[in-house]
């Protein structure tokens, strides 16, 4: 039988859409069966960046509709990775606000408004990775 990291390794990896979607759904039920561990902790995070690189929109919309509940789990269980919305999760919603599909840009601006909502990004984060995005991608200029 294969451990939680083992299942998300082998099913991250799958050339079927559906199965890294499923991935992507089930991300904060890994989290949960591995939060006694930090290592597998920062092990599931460093998947996600690894996901949010899939090719496939679907899986990167999917992806983007679980940030906020993977964000809010990671600070309310493993305080101890303070850094863990900051250096995994915010790059991928920030990166994704300028996504090429449309539906992948809608849900991360979903994600956006959600994560401000709860106040799960802080204030410097806020200033210095999501503002200078946002205003690129308000300028007259910009597409």
């Amino acid at each position: 039988m294969l451990t939680p990291l083992g299942r998300l390794d082998k099913y991250a990896a799958s050339e079927n859409v559906f199965n890294r979607q499923m991935v992507a759904r089930s991300l904060l039920d890994t989290l949960r069966e591995v939060c006694d561990d930090e290592r597998d902790c920062i092990a599931v995070l460093e998947r996600i960046s690894r996901l949010a690189d899939d090719s496939e929109p679907t899986v990167r919309a999917e992806l983007m509709e679980q940030v906020p509940h993977i964000a809010l789990f990671c600070q309310e269980n493993r305080p101890s990775i303070p850094y863990a919305f900051s250096k995994f999760l915010l790059p991928i919603v920030v990166r994704y606000l300028a996504d090429q599909n449309n539906q992948v840009r809608k849900t991360s601006q979903a994600a956006l408004l959600a994560l401000l909502e709860q106040e799960l990004i802080e204030r410097f984060d806020v200033e210095t990775k999501v503002c200078p995005v946002l205003i690129e991608l308000t300028a007259p200029d910009s597409n």
